[in-house]
């Protein structure tokens, strides 16, 4: 039974308990009967203060939410099931159902292995250029909008997503959280796929040194650090190599055009960065691992050694060869 302030049905779904609560909505946990699963039901509070032409904007944000997520399908996107105007609850939007905690409660407990953040990094990025390919802005991408699922990170709440008919404005608050929010964005208003890129280069800054990029408590005072400070270097603090801060100091370029082409770029470009260090100690780890489970070697004869002396030299000769052929450029590599 849930707690007397929560509704007992929106729709056809049975409420459970309430999941999370911000300053305008909160989402509870409820169960669809007719498909048998839990899903999750976003709706605006009972209790705000509000007046009818506040709650009337809340909830075309809301309707403007719908359609920018039904716009877009991606295993890295939580996805939008149903929405309904329930005649009490108004406006309610109904989402899979994510089980796991966000990246923000990860990162409070330190900061974030760099084999995860290269995930996360490669994931979201590429949902991002997805949903910018369908003209679809997030617009308020940030720790706690990105899901860590069991089979992968999950972007969500694109509460003030952008469709290329909204009629929402920077005047309508609409404004994306300051610690994470292009200068652009703050000075002038402009959304778009390079101030989504920005927010997630802040992002994953804070998730690799577990603080974030532009610091600080106060809103203006963020704000200006944004505008005028470039972010401190983390690379050699964290043991990681120095590309690392490369590609998150062009993610996080205060201008729009020196920034990565695409959100996907960026990911791939840093997954990689923070990859060069361990992949090469996880590829030490496997070959010392197999030659320790090698049986030992019987001393060969004198006779052989003549023989085994021109297999080496032929292995050494292909070797040579083989590290004389030009490779394909890697990711770094056009930076």
């Amino acid at each position: 039974m849930p707690p007397a302030s929560l509704p007992e049905r929106v729709g056809r779904y049975e409420v459970k308990r309430l999941l999370g609560q911000g300053a305008m909505g909160r989402v509870l946990l409820a169960h669809d009967p007719l498909l048998d699963r839990e899903v999750a039901i976003k709706m605006l509070r009972a209790d705000l203060d509000i007046g009818p032409e506040v709650r009337d904007a809340l909830l075309t944000r809301m309707r403007h939410e719908a359609r920018a997520v039904a716009r877009v399908s991606h295993p890295n996107i939580v996805e939008l099931h149903d929405m309904i105007d329930d005649t009490e609850a108004g406006v309610c939007l109904v989402f899979e159902y994510v089980p796991g905690r966000t990246l923000k409660d990860r990162i409070a407990s330190g900061p974030v292995p760099p084999i995860e953040v290269a995930r996360i990094a490669r994931e979201i990025g590429n949902a991002l250029s997805v949903a910018h390919r369908a003209g679809v802005l997030h617009r308020d991408v940030k720790p706690e909008n990105i899901m860590l699922a069991e089979f992968g990170a999950k972007i969500a709440d694109f509460g003030i997503a952008r469709v290329p008919d909204s009629t929402l404005t920077r005047a309508g608050g609409l404004l994306g959280t300051p610690a994470y929010s292009a200068p652009e964005s703050i000075s002038g208003g402009t959304f778009n796929a390079a101030t989504d890129q920005f927010s997630l280069a802040a992002t994953l800054y804070e998730a690799v040194a577990g603080m974030r990029a532009f610091p600080g408590d106060d809103a203006i005072e963020v704000a200006a650090r944004i505008g005028t400070q470039e972010p401190q270097p983390i690379a050699s603090t964290v043991g990681l190599d120095a590309k690392v801060d490369q590609v998150l100091g062009r993610g996080l370029s205060k201008n729009p055009a020196r920034r990565f082409a695409a959100c996907e770029a960026f990911g791939e470009a840093l997954a990689a960065a923070l990859e060069i260090g361990t992949l090469q100690d996880a590829t030490r780890t496997l070959v010392d691992a197999a030659e320790l489970a090698k049986p030992p070697r019987p001393k060969p004869h004198w006779s052989s050694v003549g023989l085994g002396g021109v297999a080496l030299g032929a292995i050494a000769s292909m070797v040579v060869v083989s590290l004389m052929r030009p490779s394909a450029p890697s990711a770094l590599e056009i930076l």
